[in-house]
């Protein structure tokens, strides 16, 4: 859903955001479905233009202004590898993917005549991300998992491969952190099958994101599983790209447990051409399939005290884009409610008075 107001600095749009989400066909555990899906968004800014990589997409989408997204399918990236990861490093967008081999590493200068390279072939991880610091040192974080932690190791931009030993920066702690706690509507009763299997209460912890803001690492995370209404992003701070890290006792700083499309995890923060943050995220829909995801996208940013903060207030309704510097608080939301509003509250009154009229009548 979008549409283009009178107002010429601003345009409209409603999540989950509208892209051409691919087909999916999924055989498991004897079942088989076929839904639309696209997850786990890398979004950045590159030359003038946005990209946005999805799970099992085979390609990417690019727009120029964040309201109308054109699908780019790619012959020389991984058709259908989850977790793509895309950052600029220097100069040139850099992929990577999730494998359980080794996963390799893209770069391309002209995303859009499918000129990417293969940088290295890599080594073994799933959830990647990429960050260059402004010293140009390059670090990868990586993980997926209930059992292991997020992982951290400098590399090199040139070859791709690790400079020293990977470093464990921060697991799962439903115990202290109680929004990683599994089960829609954190419940456990709502595990089902899943709970028969070792270690099914425990999060999987995932999707890491670095973003660096006012000489602070911002270590984002996601937890506790796609599958949950609760699925969200928190995050660690630190000095450093490789730790320590503190826990941020504002996380989730993204959730959306309820309305119509839930879940805001493993997603991506960044800025646009203004200076405006925003961030990305994964949406569960979950009729036809478990993980029938789409696509969220919401303002972001940083407070007075370095508080890194996701609006999501009315995250169903209409938000608007502006064309320019705007407050992600005061003006995001586009004012446009639901043709039901103040439905109920008419159809109640509407009874009251046909009840009255009938007793009066008698």
């Amino acid at each position: 859903m979008m549409a283009k107001p009178d107002n010429r600095d601003r345009a409209i749009i409603c999540n989950p955001i509208d892209l051409a989400y691919r087909f999916q066909d999924i055989h498991s555990r004897g079942a088989r479905s076929v839904h639309r899906e696209a997850a786990d968004p890398s979004v950045v800014h590159y030359q003038g233009r946005y990209y946005l990589f999805a799970s099992m997409s085979a390609g990417f989408w690019h727009s120029n202004d964040l309201v109308e997204w054109t699908f780019k399918e790619t012959e020389r990236l991984p058709a259908l590898d989850y977790a793509p990861d895309v950052r600029v490093i220097d100069g040139a967008l850099c992929i990577s993917a999730s494998r359980k081999t080794n996963s390799p590493f893209f770069r391309s200068e002209a995303p859009l005549d499918d000129d990417f390279v293969r940088v290295s072939e890599g080594f073994p991880f799933w959830d990647p991300n990429l960050f260059q610091d402004d010293d140009s040192s390059v670090y990868l974080y990586w993980g997926c998992s209930n059992v292991d932690p997020l992982f951290g190791v400098q590399i090199d931009p040139a070859t791709m491969t690790p400079i020293g030993q990977r470093v464990a920066l921060l697991a799962g702690n439903p115990e202290q952190h109680g929004w990683e706690r599994v089960g829609e509507n954190y419940e456990r009763a709502s595990l089902a099958v899943s709970a028969t299997e070792p270690g099914s209460e425990r999060p999987y912890i995932e999707g890491a994101w670095m973003t660096a803001h006012a000489n602070k690492y911002y270590l984002q995370y996601a937890g506790p599983g796609t599958e949950w209404n609760t699925y969200a992003d928190g995050y660690y701070t630190s000095d450093s790209p490789l730790g320590p890290f503190t826990y941020a006792s504002n996380s989730p700083f993204s959730s959306k447990p309820g309305g119509f499309i839930t879940g805001a995890g493993h997603g991506s923060t960044f800025q646009d051409i203004h200076g405006n943050w925003w961030h990305a995220a994964t949406m569960r829909i979950s009729v036809n399939h478990a993980f029938e995801r789409r696509i969220g996208i919401f303002p972001a940013g940083f407070d007075e005290d370095g508080i890194l903060f996701c609006n999501q207030n009315f995250a169903d309704y209409p938000v608007t884009i502006h064309d320019r510097r705007f407050d992600p608080w005061t003006e995001s939301f586009a004012g446009w409610m639901l043709q039901s509003y103040n439905c109920q509250r008419q159809l109640r009154s509407d009874r009251w008075r046909h009840v009255g009229l009938t007793a009066g009548g008698k």
